[in-house]
């Protein structure tokens, strides 16, 4: 969120909070943890895990992209973090 002297700038500004947007979050969130569980326990592709997204939870592409390409960061994390 883009904050110049203490105050919003931006789109960020303009959106009025909203208890859909914690609701969503924690489909996103859920959403992600399963992208995870997949890529962990199945071998699925990042390309596999946004197929099954959009099919499983009908969700458009952009979403299962972003989901599935954080779900690939996470798992790398992981990774890395257990070699060390």
């Amino acid at each position: 969120m883009a904050k110049s002297h203490g105050s919003l700038t931006g789109i960020e500004a303009k959106i009025e909070y909203h208890p859909a947007f914690e609701e969503l979050g924690a489909l996103y969130e859920s959403w992600k943890r399963s992208a995870i569980n997949w890529m962990q326990t199945e071998k699925l592709s990042e390309s596999e895990v946004e197929k099954r997204l959009m099919k499983k939870f009908n969700i458009k592409w952009a979403y299962a992209d972003s989901i599935a390409t954080e779900a690939r960061t996470c798992l790398n994390q992981l990774k890395t973090a257990k070699k060390t």
